[in-house]
């Protein structure tokens, strides 16, 4: 079974303290919950949501429709059902309660056939003491406010059963911040901002991280990369708007051949647009982010676990090729809260490239021309290493030096690193992109938090494929292959993603030649830009 539960009230009414207190529990119970937030960019007023998809058969979705949606105003009924399909509306605006939020988990506990004991015992652990008793008094009323709004619906869920074994509820930041500590991280600089800010929050928490806050996002960046030149695996995050502040950093690093990560969390823009809610727009200029010719790598986890997994890829394959790399997450990924399966959490072993040891009588040259066109790179300190890291063009030494024949040299050096990069790492077990259902006719090619709704729709439609691109630059050479060798059985692509220009189809087309005439017969696309994210119900039509 599978139902999808709403809070929603002003700004500053708690309800996410609800939405959580009902997913902690759902959770410990063994239930699948992705939980979402969806908020106004103030800080009191306008409306915000909380919603639960809660399932017992392991289905993640991003659902339309709400089967209850328990609601502190009349405001947030007339917003949201512009945009939701709002099933059972239970509205306690005029119920005399202190803290309505408590009062609506003990509806919500009601209506889901859980216990007062377990909702009590729920409190007492996520909740200060000092807060308990007084929300305490909110419990009886609020059950038995549940059992009078109790309709059909309270007969058809059985949520009372313990199921599987308690899951671990987890935010996607979390997982990204988790998976960079564990995988050796030792700075991260960041200057607040939605949807990227709750990285900082896990960070802060981990004394083995030096935390840096920047007074802008510039000295962000520049932060990071004086970390990485010290020797630290250096990380930092934002979203969009700070982003176009750090981009000359990258074009230093690319030239310097000092690196770190890029958390690029995106929001829906552009400008300041409407910076609380979700898009997919910033591929284009991930891919291209700085002057001149740049060419990070860029990469997009696809789900929860893999926002663990990609970190520890991440700053393995920055150190290994000593490049700026951008990770693409979009604000549903970042915020929003899963039951997380524990097996899928595993990361590689720590790689941190190529280090120069020092102590011998040869002269080091930072910026040799090598045959895998990588230079060993030499922590401060180190005897006999001594270097300059230039945003000038250089020597192999790393003195300036202007000479065309020198340009040359050092340009085919750093491009040329990329073709070692694809060489080793697009190896044919390894997974830049994942291909669901490879022998049917019809795919769907996406990205990121799509992923879970379409996955979902080809589980019960197996006769559709799903084709998700995890690595953006440099691009695999097997993906091109496998359209090529599958050019008469393809019969239709479906390109999901949530911009207006179509991004991901554009790289996806040119990189593997699928412009021709004959081939644009194919291609069809699915693009939202509204706000929120695409919805199952919106892929439905796809799979009659």
């Amino acid at each position: 079974m599978h139902i999808q539960l709403g809070f929603s009230g002003p700004a500053g009414s708690g309800v996410n303290t609800a939405g959580m207190l009902l997913a902690e529990l759902l959770a410990s119970k063994g239930y699948t919950i992705r939980a979402d937030k969806e908020y106004a960019s103030i800080i009191k007023g306008d409306n915000n949501n909380f919603f639960l998809s809660i399932s017992d058969d392991g289905s993640i979705l991003l659902p339309k429709k709400v089967d209850i949606f328990l609601t502190f105003d009349d405001y947030s009924v007339t917003k949201n059902q512009e945009i939701y399909d709002l099933q059972n509306i239970v509205n306690i605006k005029s119920v005399a309660a202190k803290h309505k939020n408590t009062f609506a988990f003990w509806v919500a506990l009601r209506m889901l056939n859980i216990s007062l004991e377990e909702g009590k015992s729920i409190i007492q652990t996520f909740m200060k003491e000092k807060y308990r008793e007084e929300n305490f008094i909110e419990l009886e009323n609020g059950y038995t406010y549940g059992q009078e709004q109790c309709n059909d619906l309270c007969t058809l869920v059985h949520y009372a059963q313990k199921i599987w074994p308690a899951k671990p509820l987890m935010f996607g930041n979390e997982l990204v911040a988790k998976g960079a500590i564990q995988s050796g991280l030792e700075f991260y600089s960041a200057y607040p901002m939605t949807p990227a800010s709750s990285i900082s929050d896990v960070i802060l928490e981990d004394p083995s991280v030096t935390y840096y806050q920047g007074e802008d996002e510039i000295a962000v960046a520049m932060s990071m990369l004086g970390a990485r030149f010290a020797g630290k695996r250096a990380m930092c995050g934002t979203s969009w708007g700070g982003f176009a502040l750090m981009t000359e950093s990258i074009s230093f690093a690319h030239q310097a051949e000092i690196w770190g990560v890029y958390i690029l969390s995106q929001r829906d823009g552009p400008s300041t647009g409407t910076p609380t809610f979700t898009a997919q727009g910033d591929l284009a200029y991930a891919m291209n982010a700085s002057f001149w010719e740049t060419s990070p790598i860029v990469m997009a986890p696809s789900t929860f676990e893999e926002a663990y997994s990609m970190m520890g890829q991440a700053l393995n394959w920055s150190d290994r090729y000593q490049h700026p790399l951008i990770i693409l997450l979009d604000k549903q990924l970042s915020e929003g809260y899963l039951t997380i399966n524990q097996k899928k959490l595993t990361l590689p072993k720590i790689d941190r490239g190529e280090i120069a040891t020092g102590g011998g009588e040869d002269t080091y040259l930072r910026y040799k021309d090598t045959k895998s066109w990588i230079s060993p790179y030499a922590i401060p300190g180190t005897e006999n290493t001594l270097f300059i890291a230039t945003s000038y063009e250089h020597e192999e030494s790393w003195t300036t030096n202007e000479n065309p024949l020198i340009k040359d040299q050092q340009m085919q050096k750093r491009f040329r690193k990329r073709l070692t990069f694809t060489a080793q790492e697009f190896a044919e077990d390894f997974v830049a992109y994942e291909v669901i259902n490879p022998h049917v006719e019809n795919f769907f090619v996406t990205r990121g938090i799509n992923r879970y709704n379409i996955e979902s729709l080809i589980k019960k439609k197996p006769d559709r494929g799903l084709i998700i691109i995890k690595v953006f630059h440099p691009f695999s050479f097997h993906l091109p292959e496998f359209f090529k060798n599958h050019e008469n059985q393809i019969k239709k692509l479906i390109f999901i993603e949530m911009n207006y220009e179509g991004q991901m189809e554009r790289v996806v087309r040119q990189e593997c030649n699928l412009t021709t005439p004959e081939r644009n017969k194919k291609i069809s696309h699915h693009r939202k830009y509204t706000l929120y994210p695409i919805f199952i119900e919106e892929l439905e039509q796809y799979v009659k």
